[in-house]
Formats: C-alpha cells, sequence, structure tokens
C-alpha cells in the first residue's frame, strides 16, 4: 500500500496553528461518529406497487408483493437549495465516490469528503479527507488537507478550497479537486437526478449517536482529467454524493455502509449501524431509487449486510470484512460486492483518531431473479480497536 498523508494550515501563525489543531483534535470524537452510467440496461428493480413514491410517477409493474418498505412522500425536514449549504451544527460533511475511465480504459476510484466543525466565533475547521485507487497499478493513496476558514451561513452550497485542493458546488453541479503523491484529479460533476431524503423526511438515527439529516445526489455525470506523473489524461465517469449533518455527541458507533450504482439504472443505500464494543446493531436502514425515479425508504428488517470474509491491514493490523452479500428481501433483491483493491484502508491521519476502510467495489447478483451488475463503495467504521480506548483528559 502507497500512502501519502498532506497536512496543511491555513495560517502561517503558530498560536492560529494550534488553535485548529485543538479544534480540530475536538472535532475528532464527532469525526468518529461521521466519516459518512450510461450502460445498457439489464433488468429493472421494479418498485413495490403498495409503496409511496416521493419524486416520480408509478413504478414499471412487478411482483404483487408486500414489502418491508415505507412511503418517501411525508413532510420533508430539508429543504433545496438552501440546505446544499453549511448549517449551524456539531459536524457536518460533503461526501463523494466516483469511479473514472480515462481515454486509454484505465479505471480509477475515488472518495472525497469535507468535514466542517462547528467552532466559537467565525472561525472553522475544514477537514478534507480523499484517496484515490489506480486499479491498474494496483496502488492506493490517501491524504488529507486541513483549513481554518469563515464559515459563510447564507452559502447555498459547499465552497472550500486549500493548497490546490478544491470542493465546491451547489446541488446541480460541482468543481472537485485535488493531489495525491503524483496523481492529480480536476473533475466537473453534474447531477442527474434529484436528491433524494432519506428515511423519507431526511432524518436517520446513528444510534446513541443521536440523529443526523442526511440527503443523497445518488449519480452524477463526471467529466475532467487525471495528470499521472506530469502527464494529462481526459477522464469520464459516474459519481455519489452525500451531504450530512447534526448536533450529535461524541458517542462511538460503528458501520458498515453501502452506495449502489446499478446498470439498470437503479441506485441504493443502505447502512448498518453498531456498538464497536459487541457489535451489537443500533439502527439499519436504506433507501433505493428505482430507474424510474421512485423513490423507496426501505425498513430495518428488510435490510441486510453481511460478510464470510476478512482483510487485515498490513499497515494497522485490524481486521475489516472484505466481500459482502446485501439483501432486500421485498424487493427479491441479492448483491454480491467484491472489493476492487482490498488494500483500501485510510489511516495515519494527524486528526481523526480511527483507521477506516473506503473502497470501490464491483456488484453482480440478481433482482427478481434476473441479472443485474453495477458499481459501488463501501465505507467501514468502527474496526479500529483504539476506537474503544477512552478519550484522553484535555
Amino acid at each position: 500500500m502507497h500512502q501519502e498523508i498532506i497536512s496543511v494550515t491555513g495560517s502561517a501563525d503558530g498560536v492560529k496553528q494550534m488553535k485548529l489543531r485543538a479544534l480540530v483534535l475536538g472535532a475528532a470524537a464527532l469525526l468518529a461518529v461521521a466519516c459518512g452510467g450510461g450502460a445498457t440496461p439489464e433488468a429493472a428493480i421494479t418498485a413495490p406497487s403498495q409503496a409511496a413514491t416521493q419524486s416520480s410517477t408509478s413504478a414499471a409493474p412487478g411482483p404483487q408483493t408486500t414489502p418491508s418498505a415505507v412511503p418517501t412522500a411525508l413532510e420533508a425536514l430539508i429543504s433545496f437549495p438552501e440546505d446544499e449549504g453549511p448549517h449551524d451544527s456539531a459536524i457536518e460533511w460533503w461526501y463523494f465516490n466516483g469511479l473514472l475511465i480515462d481515454d486509454r480504459d484505465r479505471e480509477y476510484s475515488y472518495h472525497y469528503v469535507t468535514f466542517q466543525s462547528e467552532a466559537t466565533g467565525t472561525a472553522v475547521p475544514h477537514l478534507l479527507q480523499a484517496s484515490l485507487g489506480d486499479h491498474t497499478a494496483g496502488e492506493h493513496l490517501t491524504g488529507e488537507q486541513v483549513l481554518l476558514d469563515t464559515l459563510d451561513r447564507d452559502a447555498t452550497g459547499v465552497d472550500v478550497a486549500v493548497n490546490g485542493w478544491k470542493m465546491r458546488g451547489d446541488g446541480e453541479s460541482y468543481s472537485l479537486g485535488f493531489t495525491l503523491g503524483e496523481y492529480t484529479l480536476d473533475l466537473e460533476a453534474v447531477s442527474i437526478r434529484p436528491p433524494v431524503l432519506h428515511q423519507g423526511i431526511g432524518l436517520v438515527n446513528l444510534g446513541p449517536a443521536g440523529d443526523t439529516f442526511y440527503y443523497t445526489r445518488p449519480r452524477l455525470d463526471v467529466t475532467g482529467s487525471i495528470t499521472i506523473g506530469g502527464e494529462s489524461r481526459p477522464v469520464t465517469g459516474v459519481a455519489w454524493m452525500d451531504h450530512q449533518w447534526g448536533d450529535v455527541i461524541g458517542q462511538r458507533v460503528g458501520w458498515d455502509w453501502v452506495s449502489v450504482q446499478l446498470n439498470d439504472g437503479s441506485d441504493l443505500m443502505a447502512v448498518l449501524v453498531w456498538d464497536p464494543s459487541n457489535r451489537a446493531p443500533f439502527a439499519r436502514y436504506g433507501t433505493l431509487v428505482s430507474p424510474e425515479g421512485s423513490v423507496l425508504t426501505l425498513e430495518e428488517d428488510d435490510v441486510s449486510i453481511t460478510s464470510a470474509e476478512t482483510w487485515t491491514s498490513p499497515v494497522t493490523g485490524i481486521e475489516y470484512p472484505s466481500g459482502w452479500m446485501l439483501t432486500v428481501d421485498s424487493l427479491d433483491l441479492n448483491l454480491e460486492l467484491e472489493p476492487v483493491l482490498k488494500d483500501s484502508e485510510f489511516a495515519g491521519s494527524r486528526f481523526t483518531p480511527a483507521a477506516y476502510w473506503e473502497g470501490e467495489v464491483s456488484v453482480a447478483g440478481t433482482v427478481q431473479g434476473r441479472s443485474v451488475g453495477g458499481r459501488g463503495f463501501v465505507e467501514l467504521v468502527g474496526y479500529d480497536p483504539s476506537q474503544l480506548e477512552p478519550t484522553p483528559a484535555p
């Protein structure tokens, strides 16, 4: 594993650097809580006829089953474009993952996230973290940047830039860029689907850590370039975007989170939230967007994420699940998720206390007996034993 760790502060003043580190470390306990195209259709997921929809007309006809799905046509707690921007909350993050293909058919995957922690006054610490997987070379790089910036609560989007890294956008489109080692990404992402409010209203449960507001833009078209060792190549791809915020407490929780984009045009998010001390589940939920745009909120008992294999990090010694089965019984959906690069750990951060696994997965399986394929991302938080250690006294 090749790991590139970059850390830059937004001030040259030593006292401000110490203050910034204290602010980010103060948010670290919360970050331990808050780490969350165009193919020919193979088989469309059919939304069960009893379920209400959020953003489309009727779904395609399918088996007359009674699913564990609840309507999403409820009173929304999130408004657009107002909630695209920053909030007065303890923790907030904007997150992207995606798959890119260059003009030589080489594939790359990435995740890119900006964390924002509430601070006294107008200065807010922003922690940017990114990873990049070169599938052909078998490399996985990670890095981070830190910026102490002024919080504009009237902004209608995210706007963060530091030391050549950038994340800017208003919901309809985003400009993304970062450098890891000899790789530089410069991307434009355009949302091609409406935002999806999880749990129907945009509020989800993180067990004893509390609730967070949460919406997703599940499919974005991406164009841009990747520069490797000074040579620039055009890339195209598809991305996934999450925006989440809330006044969660510093209770340690773990989760297995999955995003899936199927070649039939369906998009799926599923997550299992659990207690790191004993792996007992706190919460489980999911959201499915059909090819036609129907949105289904899946009930707790309907979503299952299991794994029969493990992978042990050669860097941290942490054992993670590896290779997953994702099932949604009410939809007769069974998907196998295989990591593209098993070594996709994010470790060695100077600011977040816990390592986590974040990587691209290939997706294959069946929906109502028909074969489907696609791509996705898996995020594993809570497997680092350091999460169970007492928080040091200030």
